[in-house]
């Protein structure tokens, strides 16, 4: 079972990803699932696309649950108002021993450059932020991907490191909880 959370925005809804989808997907290039808002049961599209570019790491995600083996937060990203699925948020794994976690998210193509990654990822940051075992969330992106930066930017994170991988020029940022 996947942990239970709901993170609203203004927009958004960003809730633990259904199993549901995750099979669905592996089937399907379009189609619903059942999501209860508000104690009342609606459709939720799932466009072609989704979860959006670069999270390969779904079908990890349900033989976890198959397993029922502790995972790391996932979350779908859901617009509130069409009720149709924008996005992925989540953790590559759960937090290290320092209590640092990654995290990677997407919008689906025809959803990009329209806030949803600043404003569910923000909240599922901040969210993230709130635990305990959580000291430090940490992102890295190509240096290319402008659009990342900027989310990474607005969403209150620092730039801590650059370096050269396989995929071209790296940037990793960091974004730990507040001082009490």
């Amino acid at each position: 079972m996947p942990p239970a959370f709901t993170i609203e925005t203004d927009r958004t809804l960003v809730v633990p990803t259904p199993s549901e989808a995750l099979a669905r997907r592996a089937e399907l290039d379009e189609f619903e699932f059942d999501l209860e808002v508000d104690g009342a049961i609606v459709p939720v599209r799932v466009p072609p696309g989704w979860p959006g570019d670069r999270l390969a790491g779904l079908p990890d995600l349900l033989e976890l649950r198959r397993q029922q083996a502790p995972e790391p937060w996932n979350g779908i990203v859901v617009d509130r108002a069409a009720f149709e699925a924008v996005g992925q948020v989540g953790c590559t794994a759960l937090p290290d021993a320092a209590g640092v976690v990654e995290v990677r998210y997407a919008t689906v193509e025809g959803r990009r450059d329209q806030g949803y990654a600043s404003e569910a990822g923000g909240a599922f940051v901040d969210w993230l932020l709130e635990h305990p075992e959580v000291t430090a969330v940490v992102a890295e992106c190509l240096v290319t991907n402008a659009a990342s930066v900027r989310v990474l930017e607005k969403t209150g994170f620092e730039l801590s490191e650059e370096r050269e991988d396989e995929e071209g020029r790296l940037l990793r940022w960091v974004k730990r909880r507040a001082a009490l």
